[in-house]
This record gives C-alpha cells, structure tokens and sequence, in this order.
C-alpha cells in the first residue's frame, strides 16, 4: 500500500473506469471531498454503489457530465436525480451483488473504494461493514482505502491485509452516521403486535426504519433471542446492554450513531461478517425459528409487497429483504414479517391497495408472503386462498378504506 492525499487518488483512476463507492455508513468523506474537486479530468466515469445514507456529496456536481452513476438501491434522497433520468438503477437483491459486480461478472470493477481501519502491523479491519467489499476487493484492479482513525477494529472475518490495498488516504473524520427516523404512536402499536410473532429463542433479522428499530430496540424482552442480519442499526446497543443472556449477533455492516460503532469494537458478542454469509440462504435455513421483520411501501390483496417505487419513482431496492424472506420460509419454525402502517403519514393513501400499479415493481411476490402487521393487526397469508388473503388484508387495513379495498 502506498499511502497518497486523496486528490492524488482521484487521480489514478482512469477515465473511462467502472468504480465501485461504498454503501451505507461507510462514506470515504476526504475521497468524495477530493472527487468533487478533482472531477474535471474524467469524461466517461460510471460510479456504482448501493443505498448511501449521507447526502451523496460526490453527485453535487458533475453528474451527466463527468461521470454516470448506477446504483442497486436508491434513496429517497435522490427523488431529484431519478426524476430528472439522472442516475440508472441496476435491479439486483443483495446477495447477487458479488456475483453481478465481480471480475467474472456481468459487471466487471475496475477500480473499489473502501473505508478501514489504520493499519495494524500488516493488516487493517473493515470495522462496521464487511458485506460486498472483500469480494470487491479481489475483483479490482486498483484499491483505494480511507484509513479512518475512527473505525473500530471490530469481531469476525473483517481483517484483511494492508497488500490487499493499492492507495491508502489518511483520514480522523467522523464516520458515517444513520439516525433512525421518529417513531409516532403507530408505530409503536404495530411493535407491539411484531413482538408477540416472535418466538423465545428465535433468530431475528430487522430491516431499515423506524418500525424495525423499534423491535430491535425492544428485542430483549424475548427470551434467548440472537441477531443474524444484514445491516443493524442503534437499537442493538439496547439489545446487547439489556439482554438477561449473552446473545450472539451476526451481522454485515452497522448504520447509526458513534455509540453503535463504540460499542461493536469492544463487544466480543458483535461480529461483522460478509454477504455470503449473513444472506446465504442455505444458513438461514439451518437457523431454528428465523424471523425477518422488514417494512415497505405497499401491500396488495394478493399478498404482492412493493419495497421500491412511490409513484413510478425509485426510493429504494430489492436489498435483501427477499433473501431473508426465504431463508425464514425453510428455517424450521421461521416466519417473515413485513410490518408497515395502514396509512401514509397524512392518511391520504393507504398502504394496503387492491392492486400494485401496472408498472410497480414486486419486490416480494405474493408466493412468499407470510404475515403483514399494520397497527391494526397481524394477516398471516401462507395458506390462504386469495380471496382469504383479501379478506385478512382488508380486516387489518385503516377502517377508513376498508370499504373502498373491499368494493374495488
């Protein structure tokens, strides 16, 4: 590893390259700070990453001009980029990511940028997120890490070795942080009803919002419950520090505050581990009682979740929300939950439909829906006929449009 100034990094990417950025919370802050100065030299970059969730600092300017940028799972926070045709969303669930974007894939990487930890003797830790990048990492040709003196050394196969990184970029910037949303009382109702699907001594997988943190938050009230996930975020601090045993957590990357990446490089109980192992399908189902909670936009009568689009707009993605949906469908005694309020925030629409639009995505089809939870109930649909599953939708759905969803 040669360690270099960010600038100089920017540099030594080739024009026409296909770079791989980081997701999530691991955001290279002095890389994306030098790529928005230094941008001017390249004419025919594309930028591939997931779903980011700082402010994409590195799209403020350029894009459509300098580079592309292709992503397998948007953000809300790019609805002005998407409607202006600007960015390209590469459908993939997670766990094909590895095998898409791969040296012997579809989408061949030329260059990865990567965050870690300061190096130690000869090797440095990927910290909070180790899911794609060790893939990543053996299929490009040029590495770049941010060596942040704020990432944790953390538990599980995240060490890799410092001749594994081609450029090194020094960094002491804050890390990333998520906040999870503002929980209302709705919410809470429908954690309530989450909560009493779950099984003592389960395995529990939670996706991203406000809905699944507040499980996670309040997960320790199960007896002998441990964590296999893709991505946790700072209800696990609660879960580690009240659980009355010593629970095991498994887990990709983390998503939240300083106190979350604190308490994963000193707990012996957190490992971070990479995608072929938190979203492997044949470990899932080896799991006893696999429970996934996720959330989502919308549910139809059929059973049919979309996870994705709000009007025809890409918000989100696959993820892995489908992975975990069939690893709890083979796990003995598993189940899946998608977990939502019966409303939007306003009331204006429901979130139980009749039907998904014509051009709406499926994210989950309706042959692997299990329960939907809103605030007013749980609709447990395996088994069902569709005209039961519509009936049990329709019971848990706001009063106000069970009516409407009734006639049609």
């Amino acid at each position: 590893m040669r360690v270099v100034s960010a600038a100089e990094a920017v540099h030594a990417i080739p024009d026409g390259a296909r770079v791989v950025l980081p997701h999530g919370c691991v955001e290279p802050t002095a890389f994306y700070r030098a790529f928005q100065e230094e941008q001017d030299g390249f004419k025919d970059l594309t930028l591939y990453s997931g779903l980011q969730f700082g402010d994409y600092p590195f799209l403020q300017r350029g894009l459509g001009e300098h580079f592309r940028y292709v992503t397998w799972q948007a953000s809300a926070k790019l609805r002005g980029q998407a409607r202006a045709g600007l960015i390209d969303v590469l459908p993939l669930r997670f766990r094909d990511v590895t095998r898409v974007v791969s040296r012997s894939g579809m989408v061949v990487p030329d260059v990865v940028v990567i965050q870690t930890t300061p190096p130690r003797g000869a090797e440095v830790s990927l910290g909070i997120s180790v899911s794609l990048y060790r893939d990543l990492i053996d299929s490009a040709s040029l590495v770049i890490a941010e060596l942040n003196a704020n990432m944790p050394w953390t538990r599980g196969p995240t060490v890799i070795p410092v001749e594994a990184i081609d450029l090194g970029v020094e960094s002491s910037l804050p890390l990333g942080e998520y906040r999870t949303p503002r929980r209302s009382a709705r919410d809470e109702r429908i954690v309530e009803k989450v909560l009493g699907l779950i099984p003592a001594g389960a395995w529990v997988q939670f996706g991203v919002g406000a809905i699944p943190d507040a499980v996670l938050r309040r997960l320790h009230e199960i007896r002998d419950v441990n964590i296999h996930s893709g991505m946790l975020t700072d209800g696990l601090i609660d879960f580690v520090g009240r659980s009355r045993h010593r629970a095991r957590v498994v887990t990709g990357e983390l998503a939240g505050t300083p106190a979350l990446y604190e308490l994963a490089g000193r707990s012996e109980q957190v490992e971070i581990h990479p995608v072929g192992v938190t979203h492997n399908l044949i470990e899932l189902a080896k799991l006893p009682r696999f429970v996934s909670v996720n959330s989502a936009i919308e549910v139809d009568l059929h059973g049919q979740v979309n996870g994705e689009t709000i009007d025809g707009l890409q918000v989100s993605g696959v993820g892995g929300s489908l992975d975990f949906v069939e690893g709890a469908e083979y796990s003995p005694g598993g189940a899946s939950i998608i977990a939502l309020p019966s409303t939007t925030e306003n009331g204006a629409r429901s979130k139980i439909v009749r039907a998904l639009g014509a051009t709406t995505p499926v994210t989950i089809p309706r042959f692997c829906a299990d329960y939907v939870v809103t605030e007013y109930g749980a609709a447990r649909l395996r088994g069902k006929t569709l005209r039961q599953r519509a009936e049990a939708l329709i019971a848990i759905a706001h009063p106000e449009w069970r009516d409407r969803l009734a006639a049609g």
